[in-house]
């Protein structure tokens, strides 16, 4: 979840929503072709000072401007043109969702993932303790025992459940 949740990944997404905004933008001819190829050139995080970036993101409220501002000045400093058609018609709010729409995507991915592997576990132990006696409780006391494993079993369908409607969301989210 590191990998997926931090502000090198979360800037880079935000290149990425750049760069396929100006690949729309010249596939309907909104710009010119050369002015997404070389937009799409710049926008690989490694080009940029993260730290720079944060700091003034700090003084700016996000990371939209200093970003922004960052794709515009390394397109300038190369004498391209393109320079004036970074996030062409688009706001900064609208690279900050969409940022975070693919953010929370893929830590949804990762989610799931773990998920998977515990809705495993989970099914695994409750067929290994199927017999296995355990305290049951009601109205927080002790009642008849019940199968371990019956608990567990109930463990993996409740996190089946929250993977399925995770999965749903995934699928729904745009």
């Amino acid at each position: 979840m590191r990998a997926v949740m931090n502000d090198r990944a979360r800037l880079q997404r935000m290149l990425d929503f750049v760069a396929a905004l100006a690949r729309a933008e010249a596939a309907v001819g909104v710009i010119p072709p050369s002015a997404a190829v070389e937009i799409a050139e710049v926008c690989r995080m490694e080009r940029y000072d993260v730290t720079g970036i944060m700091e003034a993101a700090a003084l700016a409220g996000d990371f939209a401007a200093p970003l922004g501002n960052a794709v515009t000045i390394e397109l300038t400093r190369r004498n391209k043109s393109s320079a004036g058609f970074v996030n062409w018609g688009a706001t900064g709010q609208d690279m900050l969702d969409t940022a975070l729409a693919l953010e929370l995507r893929a830590a949804i991915d990762e989610l799931m993932a773990d998920l998977d592997a515990a809705i495993k576990g989970f099914t695994t132990l409750a067929g290994r303790h199927r017999r296995t006696l355990s305290v049951a409780r009601t109205h927080l006391q002790q009642a008849l025992p019940m199968p371990f494993g019956l608990r567990l079993a109930g463990y993996a369908a409740a996190l089946a459940r929250s993977r399925d409607r995770l999965w749903r969301l995934r699928r729904e989210a745009p």
